[in-house]
């Protein structure tokens, strides 16, 4: 339902579905698929959300996902959703530093400028700005 209806995003976050959500996918009992779909969830409500106040759980899955291979587009929507909660109102410095979220904008930034992704690598230095971050700083071509 998070997938498809973007109108139900609101709901889902004022009842507090994203510390389910988190729960969830850290839940020992719970079967693959179960915590999967969790994760999905909180990666779709993070990229259409400005405003959600993520928890460590949401950030540091979101984060942990930096580090994967691409996989049916995965990488990629955590990245979106991840300059998306670095960008919005409720986004908190010590939160990200704590749980590795500056580090790794700073590492995203550093690779995708490398990798010619200028855009990308602008998003993620607006990013730590926000969370205020120096940019970071890059190579030039000689």
């Amino acid at each position: 339902m998070i997938e498809v209806a973007s109108g139900t995003h609101e709901g889902v976050v004022e009842a507090g579905g994203v510390a389910v959500l988190s729960s969830l996918t850290q839940e020992a009992g719970a079967p693959g698929d179960c915590k999967l779909a969790a994760a999905m969830a909180l990666v779709y409500l993070a990229g259409s959300c400005p405003d959600l106040a993520a928890d460590d759980t949401c950030l540091s899955l979101l984060l942990s996902r930096l580090d994967q291979p691409e996989e049916d587009g995965w990488r990629r929507d955590s990245i979106v959703a991840l300059l998306a909660l670095a960008t919005s109102s409720s986004a908190c410095a010590e939160q990200w530093h704590r749980v590795g979220g500056v580090a790794a904008l700073q590492a995203l930034a550093r690779e995708t400028a490398e990798e010619g992704v200028e855009r990308q690598a602008e998003r993620c230095d607006e990013a730590l700005v926000s969370l205020g971050v120096r940019r970071v700083r890059r190579r030039t071509a000689a």
